[in-house]
């Protein structure tokens, strides 16, 4: 009897969704933008309804749900609590949470948002970390008008010295940067602090690309990137591109002898014994 039950109960849910789609599908023959909103408003009860089940079926759900809110978001605009993660819920789960509360996120609700994220980004799961900072990039790059409050818990972030969540801050900022240029530069010597912790190439080719890019307003930006030249031979090809690209800029913005002497002697000597 308990075996029927779960079957009936798993199949219920598996219509709600096959529903769910035929009706978006005929959305886009109606032309009335009131029955469309009148259709948005029935879908969004049953939606949420999967997010009680099991976490095999939360799990397709979430993929469906995932791939509606690219299509019509306002759908479920009004539901991005039923969203957040539960401290038990499987990691499969906590991921297609988060990317759905990316997609969501708006200038509404991106506080509320940002608190979930920070508190995500002091967990155990690494991965889930690292993805939960990765969303606050992307909530950043998403919503000009919430960007500096993303930077604000990026930085609180940082200040917890947790190795890879700050490496992981670092990589996403770079992102900001070149999303909003010549708008929060001085975060940069806050940044600057944790440049000996960085062990992770994408991590450290995104610190260089920052102090190449904002060379001219950094005093010790050849000193920041000489640090980098005594490994250099040893470095993976990202970070020795982006370390080369980081020096040439800061010669083209600072024409004196020290990064012209990094250049020729130290990085293209390298570069030429190593493809030798």
């Amino acid at each position: 009897m308990l075996l029927f039950v779960f079957d009936f109960a798993e199949r219920v849910n598996l219509l709600v969704i096959s529903f769910t789609q035929i009706i978006l599908l005929q959305m886009e023959l109606i032309t009335s933008t009131d029955v469309v909103r009148n259709l948005c408003k029935k879908m969004a009860p049953p939606l949420v309804t999967l997010l009680s089940a099991e976490p095999e079926i939360q799990y397709v759900a979430l993929r469906n749900i995932n791939l509606i809110v690219q299509k019509r978001p306002t759908i479920l605009a009004h539901e991005i609590k039923v969203f957040f993660c539960k401290y038990n819920d499987p990691i499969y789960v906590k991921m297609e949470k988060l990317e759905i509360m990316i997609k969501l996120a708006s200038d509404r609700n991106i506080d509320q948002v940002l608190l979930e994220f920070k508190e995500y980004a002091t967990e155990v799961d690494v991965d889930f970390v690292r993805k939960a900072v990765r969303a606050i990039g992307r909530c950043a790059i998403k919503l000009e008008r919430a960007a500096e409050r993303c930077i604000s818990v990026l930085l609180e972030l940082i200040k917890i010295k947790v190795n890879y969540v700050v490496q992981e801050a670092i990589i996403v900022i770079k992102d900001i940067f070149r999303r909003y240029p010549n708008t929060y530069e001085s975060i940069i010597a806050t940044l600057c602090e944790s440049l000996d912790t960085l062990d992770e190439p994408e991590a450290k080719a995104s610190m260089i690309w920052i102090i190449g890019e904002y060379a001219e307003r950094i005093d010790n930006a050849d000193e920041l990137l000489e640090s980098f030249l005594d490994t250099f031979p040893e470095e993976p090809a990202l970070v020795q591109l982006q370390l080369l690209t980081a020096t040439v800029k800061l010669f083209l913005k600072k024409p004196t002898e020290g990064p012209q002497q990094m250049i020729q002697v130290t990085i293209l000597s390298s570069c030429v014994y190593s493809c030798r």
